[in-house]
């Protein structure tokens, strides 16, 4: 069957938030070279395939965060880690509670598409906690950034993500927009009641 059926590589949806996220990091991070991005598992991690090739490493839930700490305590500077608001809260912020402790420069992209997206569009544990969170472990608070991942604030976001990655201590930045999956059963469901 291979002859006949060309593959089909796993890709992020068609208006999925974190295609803006990772154009900004990508093009932002450029100047730095390679090997500095460091993944955790979720929709996002789908960014290590073409077209692009964004995440160097990934492991598991919550090693995104260390990944990074370990990637900048080796020189690597510098040294991105991008984890998702619901892996976030199941097993991230005790890697952010380390960064803090050490001062560690690095920066974490929170993608917060508002669900579980990957496992089926559950409601995140972390909605409308991330930035209270960041702020109980201690980043300070000019560096905890929300952005919203559009095409049209690109050239904002990019000024922003350069700004966090060449601040010396942790910075977050937080991309967040609804999930397309997710905004899309929304409307229909909204709509078919709307019809009844």
């Amino acid at each position: 069957i291979p002859n006949l059926v060309a593959g089909r590589p796993p890709m992020l949806c068609t208006g999925c938030p974190h295609i803006d996220s990772f154009e900004a990091l990508d093009e932002a991070i450029l100047d730095y070279g390679d090997g500095r991005v460091f993944s955790d598992i979720g929709c996002y991690t789908l960014s290590a395939l073409a077209p692009y090739e964004s995440i160097n490493s990934c492991v598991d839930m919550g090693a995104s965060i260390t990944m990074a700490i370990g990637a900048a305590d080796a020189g690597l500077i510098p040294s991105v880690a991008v984890i998702g608001d619901s892996t976030f809260t199941h097993s991230g912020i005790t890697g952010l509670l380390d960064a803090v402790n050490n001062n560690s420069p690095i920066t974490v992209f929170i993608l917060d598409n508002s669900t579980t997206g990957m496992t089926g569009g559950q409601t995140s544990s972390a909605l409308g906690k991330i930035e209270g969170i960041c702020r109980g472990v201690g980043v300070e608070e000019a560096h905890i950034r929300v952005v919203k991942p559009l095409r049209k604030n690109h050239e904002e976001n990019l000024r922003i993500v350069r700004e966090e990655l060449a601040y010396n201590g942790v910075s977050v930045i937080i991309p967040r927009r609804e999930c397309i999956q997710t905004l899309n059963k929304r409307m229909r469901e909204k709509f078919k009641n709307k019809s009844n």
